[in-house]
Formats: C-alpha cells, sequence, structure tokens
C-alpha cells in the first residue's frame, strides 16, 4: 500500500527520482524519531505519503514555486520541510518552540540536502523578529483567530495565509472576522473531503486603516 501510495504521489506532484529519495530519507527520519517523541499521530506512520507529505505537497500548487514561507509550530516539518524538498527556489522559516522537534528538523534538513533553504527558530513565533514573508502557513497549530493574532506582524502587501482547517472552518473564519478584516476562499483538501485550504488575503486588524 505505501508502495502505492508512493507511486501516485510522484505522478500527481511530477516528482523526480531524486527527489523521492529524499522523501524515503524524510520518511526514514521520522520512523525512527518517533519512537522517541511524538511527531505525529502513530496511526499516520503506515499513511505517510498521503497523510502527510501530499497533504503538505497540495499547497504548493497554491502558493506557486520561490515564495518566501514562514512555517508556524513547524512540529514534524509539515508543510515546511516537504515543501522545501519539492521546491529548491522557496526559503522558509520553520518556528518550533521545542528544542529536541528542532533537533529532528535539522537532521531531516541535513540529511535531504535543504538546509541552505531552511532557518529553524527554536522558539515562540511572538518572539520572533519580523520577516519579509510572501506566504505563511501552520498545520494543526491554532485557531484562525490565532494564527492571525501570531502572524499579522508579518504581513506584507500581497502575503497570502495558506491554512489547511478541518470540518471546523466556518466556525474559525465567523470567530477571526470578529477581530480582523481578511479576504478569503477555500480550496478543497485533495486528503480529506472534510477537510479545507484557506486562502487568505489583505489581513488587518478591525480598527487599523489599510496601509
Amino acid at each position: 500500500m505505501s508502495e502505492d501510495a508512493r507511486a501516485a504521489f510522484a505522478a500527481e506532484f511530477n516528482v523526480s527520482r531524486e527527489t523521492l529519495a529524499r522523501l524515503d530519507r524524510y520518511a526514514e527520519l521520522l520512523a525512527e524519531w518517533q519512537q522517541r517523541m511524538n511527531l505525529v499521530a502513530p496511526s499516520t506512520l503506515p499513511h505517510i505519503w498521503d497523510r502527510h507529505f501530499r497533504d503538505s505537497a497540495q499547497l504548493l500548487a497554491i502558493a506557486g514555486t520561490g515564495q518566501r514561507w514562514l512555517d508556524i509550530g513547524a512540529g514534524g516539518g509539515f508543510p515546511g520541510l516537504v515543501l522545501a524538498i519539492l521546491d529548491p527556489s522557496a526559503r522558509f522559516t520553520l518556528v518550533e518552540s521545542i528544542t529536541k522537534k528542532c533537533r529532528f528538523l535539522t537532521e531531516v534538513a541535513s540529511e535531504t540536502g535543504t538546509l541552505a533553504q531552511v532557518t529553524i527558530a527554536n522558539q515562540r513565533v511572538e518572539t520572533l523578529a519580523r520577516g519579509d514573508f510572501t506566504v505563511i502557513t501552520a498545520r494543526a497549530a491554532a485557531a484562525l483567530d490565532v494564527l492571525f493574532d501570531w502572524s499579522v506582524r508579518f504581513a506584507r502587501p500581497g502575503t497570502r495565509w495558506i491554512l489547511p482547517k478541518g470540518r471546523n472552518v466556518q466556525e474559525e473564519l465567523a470567530t477571526a472576522a470578529k477581530r480582523f478584516h481578511f479576504a478569503h476562499e477555500l480550496i478543497p483538501s485533495r486528503t480529506d473531503s472534510d477537510a479545507r485550504i484557506v486562502l487568505a488575503t489583505d489581513l488587518r486588524p478591525i480598527g487599523v486603516k489599510r496601509r
């Protein structure tokens, strides 16, 4: 089943053998480190190509290549490290407050040849220095209003938020709309019929004039 999922992934995203080999190494490291810490739900490990790699890779089709990404709560590296492997022209800042998870992220980046394009910030996003990001993402890190609160200070003209969300997305959007102005569209997830990807733009707190 894993081999079928791997082949399907390669076909869907037009992935080279070299890139597949890097993702294979990622999968090996995830399995090794998962024995020592909780990086992903254990039940998802046998389904890594669909549940983690494909779920992350679908964001690239929305963002386009060559972006400057901020990944909040990077955890096991999804989506940031998967996207770094798939798009060598992009740059990534992965924010993760748990030190041992940052050690995992560093090893994966080193072993997959992405260390030069990835900055791993071992801190909370609230303490991160301002940066120039074209895309902000997070996977299962917090509700939309909290993510917007954390990241609005990184907004620039044209910055996009690309945020995978589950079945409660409408409630999260309604809560966020009480505090922020933003435009958005909902894109169906390729990996979960109940999930949506929020593509948000023009974000600013209510009461703050557009720059």
